[in-house]
């Protein structure tokens, strides 16, 4: 799950120096890129798009693997593999009913209505993370010399159906839920399942929006992108707990009325505890770590605090052989570790990018799945992007400045960065909502 924070740097075009002891890792990437556009061709999105959601987690990574090759190496011709893939994604786009393009294919399983096991539908966060993926690639080519004349039209096209559709579309489907002092959620397309339909989004599904809002606003300059992502902060801040000076927080959290059973007034949709998969874990916390690092919603008591609960609770200590537990303190069969906390913390550097670390990635470096996209990752994060973070005070606060100190961007951000005291939240376990 380092994909979403990766992602997230500032971009140039200079290859970075790899250790030795990695370099069986970058060259198997490196090969791994160029056996991975079997993924990406025509017919292969098409299936993606058949079954929208697997855009997320499976397509877009295939497509990105280039960006993570080009700022590895500064090879421009990684660039051009992008744009091919990207655009062979963005032929797959149909319109929907209401005109908005997207791609609308059958949920998931476990979201299909049982009546209308044939209702297409098309996913909320495949939209964004294609927007996202199309506002990073925006950024990264805005050079103003060759990569940017090559790549413009290209970048152009995908960001205005990005921001134009699938984006747009979801505020007018009135999916986005502004709560007030409490910050904002999405919610679910009205599709599905009736226990799915009209739900809050998690909060790592809300990392990933609010990872490709604050690319928008970037590649964009709207500052509408940016109140809608510190909006969404600032519920996940109000969604932790504080015990021992270190935060706890649940997979899931109900946000109104619409989380309520239609069948049953007196359950939610949704269960609620603590992050049940180190992925999860990693991608909700990466909303906060990604906020900091652009002067927003959280400080630098907040990342203490988050280091304090990956150090003494989810984490046993021991580099070379790990155990695992959840913020709660619930024992785990998994790794639960969050990789961007490395730029805050030596132990955890050591722990996701030491000795023992490459030997696990040069162990599974001939693997398509962990030795390509999970491999790339790894070496975006370790050379690019931590090295970045690992600086007094935000990295990126130069970018949301203006925001930062606006009218709208100050009152906002002065009720969304509220300190978390006492308690902090509690979890109400029935309705109605406290």
């Amino acid at each position: 799950m380092l994909t979403l924070l990766a992602s997230l740097i500032s971009v140039g075009a200079s290859a970075v120096a790899i250790e030795p002891g990695d370099a069986p890792i970058f060259e198997a990437f490196l090969e791994h890129v160029e056996g991975t556009a079997s993924y990406c061709t025509p017919e292969r999105l098409a299936e993606f798009a058949a079954q929208p959601e697997d855009i997320v987690w499976q397509a877009s990574k295939y497509i990105r693997m280039p960006l993570t090759a080009y700022r590895l190496t500064g090879d421009a011709a990684h660039l051009d593999d992008f744009v091919t893939r990207m655009g062979a994604l963005y032929d797959e786009l149909e319109p929907g009913p209401d005109g908005f393009l997207g791609w609308y294919g059958l949920p998931l399983d476990l979201f299909r209505h049982p009546d209308h096991p044939d209702r297409w539908s098309d996913v909320i966060l495949t939209s964004f993370v294609v927007a996202g993926l199309a506002a990073e690639f925006a950024v990264t080519i805005r050079d103003g010399g060759e990569l940017e004349a090559r790549h413009a039209a290209s970048a152009a096209r995908y960001v205005d159906i990005a921001t134009r559709h699938l984006v747009a579309k979801w505020d007018a489907r009135e999916r986005y839920r502004d709560l007030g002092a409490h910050g904002a959620v999405y919610i679910t397309n009205d599709r599905l399942a009736p226990v799915k339909a009209d739900l809050t989004q998690p909060h790592n599904k809300h990392s990933k929006i609010g990872a490709a809002l604050v690319k928008l606003h970037a590649a964009t300059g709207d500052e509408e992108y940016l109140t809608k992502a510190v909006k969404l902060g600032g519920r996940y801040k109000r969604s932790l707990t504080l015990a021992d000076d270190r935060y706890m927080w649940n997979y899931w959290d109900p946000a109104g009325a619409w989380d309520i059973r239609v069948d049953d007034h007196g359950r939610w949709k949704h269960w609620i505890g603590a992050e049940h998969r180190g992925g999860y874990y990693s991608l909700s916390l990466s909303q906060a770590v990604l906020l900091y690092e652009h002067g927003l919603v959280f400080d630098d008591e907040d990342i203490a605090r988050f280091v304090r609960t990956q150090v003494e609770v989810c984490w046993n200590g021991d580099v070379e052989n790990p155990t695992w537990r959840r913020v709660n303190g619930e024992e785990m069969d998994q790794s639960y570790l969050c990789s961007a906390l490395a730029a805050y913390d030596e132990s955890v550097h050591e722990l996701a990018f030491g000795a023992a670390a490459t030997a696990r990635r040069i162990e599974q470096r001939e693997h398509g799945w962990h030795g390509g996209v999970v491999a790339g990752d790894w070496l975006e994060m370790k050379y690019v992007t931590v090295p970045e973070w690992a600086t007094e005070g935000p990295s990126d606060a130069a970018a949301t400045a203006a925001y930062r100190a606006s009218d709208t961007g100050s009152r906002l951000l002065a009720e969304m960065s509220a300190p978390v005291t006492g308690g902090g939240y509690e979890a109400p376990q029935t309705p109605p909502i406290r």
